[in-house]
């Protein structure tokens, strides 16, 4: 690779690398807090769907990606300006940078997926379903056709890090395919945050717990937040990777780590419960939007209040060895019967 002549001034000596490692470790700390939680919960009641499998499938691409971070700044001074590092470096950065571009896509794809199946779950109605199948469709064409841009950008795909031996397309194209894909993304962003509301606010619960339900479902908007910031800082021609592409990294971890830590802390009462012994309450895991049953509401809230005469209601826990879709809660009702009074002799 020919070094590009180095401008005048130089920028500063500055290493953006470590500020990079210590998000991402923090980030990557609540995320598997958060997630084993979650998961151990949810199997634990054999109440796992396919939101939970995606979910996994996110964590291990996270955490690949984070690896390949750690590589980059700790052996190839990732986050420096390039006139500051070995060329080696610089292209083993760029090579890296370029694996750690399809992990990104390929895990806010299954994120955002595993948000949209949890919605599913919540109000499992055909047109519901149709809606957030073909958003999921949308995800998939979006970040997946970005990672085919990636890969087919330039031939052979090294002479993207090498900028020698081969040829490339014009850059624009991926970048403007990065700025759709982000586009796409913040839109499915908004529309998980508003369906929470249509979902729980016909159900019979509490004012404050629509709003609690709703605000724990539209925690993702932070995680939009940087996405938009990613996108920004995304330049059309860069000639100083090893920097710029270090704050896009920022970015692109704080969106896909908060937004895995947000779809998991959507679900915490259900946690909460499991964790309190609340079996009752914390089991309630069907997709009828009639129960919502992952642990959102009070327990007392998920109870139907009953006169005196007509004793109390108890909520069976779901069959372990039945399909959730075929059960249906049942109600016992004990009858106060007064019996005549009886003389002492």
């Amino acid at each position: 690779m020919t070094r590009p002549p180095p401008p005048n001034p130089l920028p500063p000596n500055r290493n953006i690398g470590p500020t990079l490692i210590v998000i991402t470790v923090i980030l990557t700390a609540f995320m598997l807090l958060t997630t084993g939680l979650r998961i151990y919960t949810r199997f634990s009641l054999r109440a796992q769907g396919w939101d939970d499998y995606l979910m996994i499938i996110v964590n291990v691409l996270a955490l690949t990606r984070m690896s390949v971070q750690v590589v980059q700044v700790s052996v190839y001074n990732n986050g420096r300006h390039r006139w500051y590092i070995s060329e080696s470096d610089y292209v083993n950065n760029n090579m890296l940078g370029w694996y750690a571009q399809i992990f990104l896509f390929a895990g806010v794809c299954f994120l955002k997926s595993s948000i949209l199946f949890l919605i599913v779950r919540l109000r499992d109605e055909p047109n519901v379903r149709r809606i957030l199948y073909a958003v999921v469709t949308g995800l998939f064409i979006t970040n997946f056709g970005t990672i085919i841009i990636l890969v087919a950008e330039c031939s052979p795909p090294s002479v993207y890090w090498t900028q020698q031996g081969g040829k490339c397309w014009d850059t624009r194209i991926r970048i403007y395919a990065i700025y759709f894909t982000i586009a796409y993304s913040i839109a499915t962003d908004i529309l998980c945050s508003l369906l929470p509301i249509y979902v729980v606010w016909g159900v019979h619960i509490k004012t404050p717990t629509k709003f609690a339900v709703c605000g724990l479902m539209s925690l993702g908007l932070l995680a939009t937040g940087f996405g938009v910031a990613r996108a920004a800082s995304l330049g059309l021609v860069t000639v100083d990777l090893s920097w710029d592409y270090a704050i896009s990294a920022i970015w692109s971890n704080l969106e896909l780590f908060l937004g895995i830590i947000a779809a998991n802390i959507a679900i915490s009462r259900s946690v909460y419960a499991f964790f309190r012994e609340d079996k009752a309450a914390a089991s309630l895991t069907g997709y009828s939007s009639t129960n919502i049953r992952l642990g959102y509401l009070k327990q007392d809230e998920q109870r139907i209040n009953i006169t005196k005469e007509t004793a109390s209601t108890i909520a069976r826990r779901p069959s372990a060895s039945k399909s959730e879709e075929s059960e249906a809660p049942l109600i016992f009702i004990s009858h106060t019967v007064a019996l005549p009074a009886v003389s002492s002799r």
